[in-house]
């Protein structure tokens, strides 16, 4: 079994290569799982990626950067990834590693086994180490809700904890119907998942984010996009329903 483990960076460097060096590479280590690292550049600045590509010098061989080319977006960043990818599944969460890699723990025995692994924040048996702030509750609490009007996702309860594990191969073909660049990506990616009668099952996690540091800034004009972006989704139904070839093809 081989994961690939993708991790979006926006100019976090500072934050990304201490994780990598004292979290991330002996936890995997000791995993007891093969597995390679694709560090995605996602809008970083010039100066921030060049700090990344000098740290680079001195990575296991096993630990890639990939540029962004231009592209912006954590969507964008997470499909470059799933592109680069030659494994069994791919894991991939954000820099600051606001989910604590104890979720993993729980996901690594129904690898094989379940095609679609999911933290929530939300299931029986997770918490919060930071309180979040007012009007990020509200804000996650409405997200919520208006994708459970919308899609209907069976057993998913949050959709936007950045800490996902899905079969590659599963991956691969969302990511070429893939249109959304911007945060809600994820219904996009779970959405493909109901629809084709895929397994999902999500895990209790810890979650760390501290809302004062977020990279997400002004929720309002975040959350408009955000709409706007699951209409879309609703709309390109039609391009993620697999026909029998194809589900044949992936099984």
């Amino acid at each position: 079994m081989k994961l690939s483990i993708i991790i979006p960076d926006k100019n976090q460097s500072n934050v990304l290569l201490p994780k990598l060096q004292e979290v991330v590479l002996p936890y995997f280590d000791d995993c007891g799982l093969t597995y390679d690292i694709l560090i995605v550049a996602d809008g970083s600045n010039e100066e921030e990626w060049a700090i990344m590509k000098e740290a680079a010098r001195s990575f296991p061989a096993h630990v890639h950067l990939l540029d962004d080319e231009g592209l912006k977006g954590k969507g964008n960043a997470i499909k470059k990834g799933i592109e680069h990818a030659d494994s069994d599944y791919v894991l991939f969460f954000d820099a600051d590693m606001a989910t604590d890699l104890s979720c993993f723990d729980l996901m690594k025995p129904d690898l094989g086994k379940i095609d679609c692994l999911i933290a929530s924040r939300d299931a029986k048996g997770s918490r919060y180490a930071l309180k979040q702030p007012l009007k990020r509750r509200i804000t996650h609490f409405g997200a919520r809700m208006l994708i459970k009007m919308k899609f209907h996702l069976k057993g998913v309860k949050d959709t936007q904890c950045g800490f996902k594990c899905f079969r590659t191969k599963l991956a691969k073909e969302i990511a070429r119907r893939q249109i959304i660049t911007a945060f809600a990506f994820d219904v996009e990616y779970l959405y493909f998942f109901s629809l084709n009668g895929y397994s999902i099952k999500e895990y209790p996690c810890t979650w760390t984010d501290d809302a004062g540091d977020s990279s997400v800034k002004g929720l309002s004009r975040t959350s408009k996009t955000f709409a706007k972006d699951l209409g879309r989704i609703k709309k390109n139904k039609r391009n993620y329903l697999l026909s029998e070839e194809e589900r044949k093809a992936l099984c």
